[in-house]
């Protein structure tokens, strides 16, 4: 069976770590090209998993090779522009979150991706957890009952990536777009994807760039973000969101907050039957008049590479992927709702 030919676009740390390592050791993949501007980085992930040939922009590579299906892992407004070149060209897309930075560029890659009947998955790599699917079996057999508050949240005390992440004009957004993405999205499909009505957010450049004396922080493995650069963007951010079945989910997200640290994705659902929680993963219940809390143990998995299978399986077998394009503009048009609601101080309404 000849293999299936992968490039990625885009060399940093979520390449590195996240997607190069697992299609490099799937049997049915060949890791044909990576693509970035930085040649002299292009050059080591080259040497490191024994890459065919590196490029400089995706147009010289699809230009001079064939390519079957493509990871993008890019700054986020880099996303869409990449993406719906490859669909247009009938290649096979995983797209780092967010899917894009804006809900009408979000709707066209939806469409292009029907039209070409490419898959088109989103990398909502939390969805992969065992913790989660252990979760989401709960939801599923409804042992919550109707679910009518939800909370997700990840607040750093000082946890700011550098670089084009503090960029509004590469990233299309702060903590909200980087971290808070991962949150919503987890929360709502666990939810069971309810459909939302009304969105109230508020965006904070509450910390800034700082520095710890005798701490170190998170350092990139990209030279150029390294250091602090343009920093116009939010390092908190809230939301409330009303949905069509009665649900209400409060969202808070942070880079850099004077609280306790927590790296943590933290996600309450509470039913009428029964409660969950993700950190510490429990279920709560009410049942013969006592109350009960079980304590579920899972064995921990690697995502990124549940991800990366999942992903070839389904472009192998011309399958609806586990966290689908259709799942990625839903939560872009949340995403760009709290973010227009901050800026105009008033809730967005979209029915």
């Amino acid at each position: 069976m000849e293999k299936l030919k992968v490039a990625i676009i885009g060399a940093g740390s979520i390449a590195e770590m996240g997607h190069l390592p697992y299609y490099q050791k799937h049997p049915q993949v060949e890791l044909v090209a990576i693509v970035d501007k930085n040649l002299k980085r292009v050059q080591y992930m080259r040497e490191k998993y024994s890459i065919s040939k590196i490029y400089s922009s995706f147009e010289e590579m699809v230009n001079d090779i064939k390519v079957d299906a493509v990871s993008i892992c890019t700054p986020n407004v880099d996303h869409f522009p990449i993406a719906w070149e490859a669909l247009n060209r009938g290649i096979h897309i995983l797209v780092e979150k967010p899917l894009t930075t804006t809900y009408e560029e979000a709707l066209k890659l939806q469409k292009i991706a029907i039209e070409k009947k490419c898959v088109a998955m989103v990398g909502m790599t939390h969805r992969f957890r065992n913790d989660v699917k252990a979760l989401k079996k709960y939801v599923e057999t409804g042992e919550l009952g109707d679910i009518y508050y939800a909370k997700a949240k990840i607040l750093r005390r000082r946890g700011t990536p550098r670089g084009w992440f503090t960029d509004k004009g590469r990233s299309g957004g702060g903590a909200l777009m980087d971290i808070g993405v991962h949150a919503l999205d987890l929360v709502w499909w666990l939810a069971g994807r309810p459909l939302p009505i009304s969105v109230s957010g508020h965006l904070v450049k509450g910390i800034g760039a700082y520095f710890r004396e005798f701490l170190s922080g998170w350092k990139s493995a990209v030279e150029e973000n390294k250091d602090w650069g343009k920093f116009d963007v939010e390092d908190f951010a809230t939301a409330f969101i009303r949905f069509k079945n009665d649900l209400v989910l409060h969202l808070e997200v942070s880079w850099a907050i004077n609280g306790p640290q927590d790296e943590g994705l933290k996600v309450e659902l509470y039913g009428t039957r029964g409660g969950l929680t993700l950190e510490p993963l429990v279920f709560y219940s009410d049942k013969n008049n006592l109350f009960n809390e079980a304590w579920l143990i899972v064995d921990k998995n690697n995502p990124f590479e549940e991800e990366i299978n999942h992903f070839i399986e389904s472009v192998l077998n011309n399958m609806t992927p586990y966290s689908p394009i259709e799942d990625g503009v839903q939560v872009v048009k949340m995403l760009e709702a709290i973010i227009k609601s901050s800026e105009s101080k008033e809730e967005i309404k979209f029915i």
